[in-house]
């Protein structure tokens, strides 16, 4: 793929994700959102459960599942449907992909350096540190540039 479409891809998820991080500090209520939004409806367990077509049993421990976090996204779904709400899925990146993979990459490329930077060392041939950090910082740009397959290889970095 070429890095103008990887790029592309970036900002894509970026810009889809962003509106998300907002919710990623809010916690869920304590027994979980299937108990919280059941409770606020005025819905019994064994209302819920005939809705679902299961036993109370069943929902108790639907509910049980969800507050531990074993629960599965069907189970949601169909309980969310049940109360006549939408379960909201995604996998939202902590801060912007754009910068975790600038983290990825410099973390990558202090690694590859710290290989030459020593192999000089024992010749006796260091690198003034304004230079190197120089150096750390053009590579960074360099695979930010290309994102090389290998940025995320385990060993790398």
């Amino acid at each position: 793929m070429n890095t103008s479409l990887k790029q592309l891809r970036v900002r894509q998820v970026d810009e889809r994700t962003r509106p998300w991080r907002q919710f990623q500090e809010q916690a869920p209520p304590r027994g979980g959102w299937i108990r919280a939004i059941r409770q606020a409806l005025g819905m019994r367990t064994n209302q819920l459960a005939a809705r679902l077509g299961i036993t109370r049993q069943a929902v108790v421990d639907l509910e049980r599942r969800e507050a531990k976090g074993s629960v599965t996204l069907s189970a949601l779904r169909k309980a969310a449907n049940a109360m006549e709400c939408d379960l909201l899925y995604a996998v939202v990146p902590r801060r912007p992909v754009k910068d975790i993979l600038r983290s990825r990459a410099r973390a990558v490329a202090v690694k590859r350096l710290e290989r030459i930077a020593h192999s000089m060392h024992l010749e006796e041939q260091t690198v003034p540190s304004e230079e190197y950090d120089q150096q750390v910082e053009d590579l960074t740009a360099e695979l930010m540039r290309n994102f090389p397959r290998e940025l995320w290889s385990e060993g790398v970095a």
